[in-house]
């Protein structure tokens, strides 16, 4: 456990010395117990074994920050991971080589970092801690073994998975596809600040659904923040779609049975403030693509999407992976502008 600037510092001369690409990192967050989630553990693994950086601990972390942003790192999943990196230090690895995208290229449909460890080296990993308060200290060795088992594995398999990837000739869509995800997490990360109403489902709503829901987003916000939990634990995501739709179609909303009276009577003013909203003040709803005035664009979806399939069962890959639903509709609409969106590995496969 490193857990002052003496030991960090100690810690970053031995990362420093590591190759490009012979290290590994993992994240712990509270966000399954507070409102505002805070990085509360760094596991970070190398040739040598494993060190644990408490972040609660340590004031000033800049060492941290400047070793991480300079080298390529192996991570697992690392999409949320990205978040936390961006929200505690404001930039990320120079690279991050994501063992998931790496087994997914290779056609593993179980690609979970448990399931990993336990094809290749045939370990199960313990899911105890999974949910665990990773904000509490001092920390059980239940909770500190876990934090280990999440990076002692992933060089050894790393090895592997990039032995395999460059012998199915799939290494550079590895590399393509890592770099589009930290381009698609920057952006993410940019945008969280605008709008983060606009959930998962919202884009099914029409202006006034919209105004719903954003009311009752920040209601349930303010019931989180002044609670200090989390936010799914006021309400779900579903919940708040649910009740906006109905809303939107002039229907009645009611506070669920289990809410106390008072968030219940909040609950009651949020739906009122928006029932006093003007039109002029709804959002707009998000410009779609529409294909009625085009009578063969189905049968060119369809073509796109036979070719895909088949690409994909060939290769042993998910269909997805090639191009989703979303890609192979731009590609029907303007095929040349679709293409163009694509990475280079999934427009040379689609081209053929």
């Amino acid at each position: 456990m490193i857990t002052d600037s003496q030991a960090l510092f100690e810690w970053k001369t031995r990362a420093m010395a590591q190759p490009a690409g012979r290290t590994v990192l993992d994240l712990e967050a509270d966000s399954m117990h507070r409102h505002h989630e805070k990085l509360c553990l760094i596991q970070y693994a190398d040739e040598q074994g494993v060190a644990i950086i408490d972040p609660l601990a340590i004031e000033d972390l800049r060492l941290f920050a400047v070793w991480m942003e300079g080298t390529d790192i192996w991570m697992h999943g690392a999409d949320y991971d990205m978040s936390l990196l961006q929200n505690a230090f404001g930039t990320l690895p120079r690279l991050i080589l994501d063992t998931q995208i790496a087994a997914r290229l290779l056609g593993f449909r179980q690609f979970g970092l448990a399931a990993l460890v336990e094809h290749f080296f045939g370990v199960a990993l313990s899911k105890k801690n999974q949910k665990a308060d990773w904000g509490q200290r001092p920390m059980s060795d239940e909770m500190k073994e876990y934090a280990q088992g999440d990076v002692k594995y992933m060089l050894g398999m790393a090895d592997i998975l990039v032995e395999r990837l460059k012998k199915a000739g799939r290494y550079d869509w590895f590399i393509e596809s890592c770099r589009l995800q930290m381009q698609k997490g920057r952006e993410r990360h940019q945008a969280s600040g605008n709008e983060p109403w606009r959930i998962k489902g919202s884009g099914n709503l029409e202006a006034r659904g919209l105004a719903a829901l954003r009311e009752l987003w920040n209601w349930r916000d303010e019931e989180a923040a002044s609670w200090d939990r989390p936010a799914f634990m006021v309400c779900t995501n579903d919940e708040l779609i649910r009740w906006s739709h109905a809303l939107q179609e002039f229907r009645s909303v009611y506070p669920p049975h289990y809410f106390h009276s008072h968030r219940a009577n909040r609950f009651r003013k949020a739906v009122e403030r928006f029932q006093l909203l003007d039109e002029e003040d709804y959002p707009h709803p998000p410009k779609r693509t529409r294909h009625e005035t085009d009578p063969e664009f189905e049968e060119r979806l369809e073509h796109w999407s036979k070719r895909r399939n088949a690409l994909a069962e060939t290769l042993g890959l998910e269909p997805c992976l090639i191009a989703t639903r979303s890609q192979l509709e731009s590609i029907a609409n303007d095929a040349e502008r679709g293409l163009q969106h694509l990475m280079s590995w999934q427009r040379q496969l689609l081209e053929g």
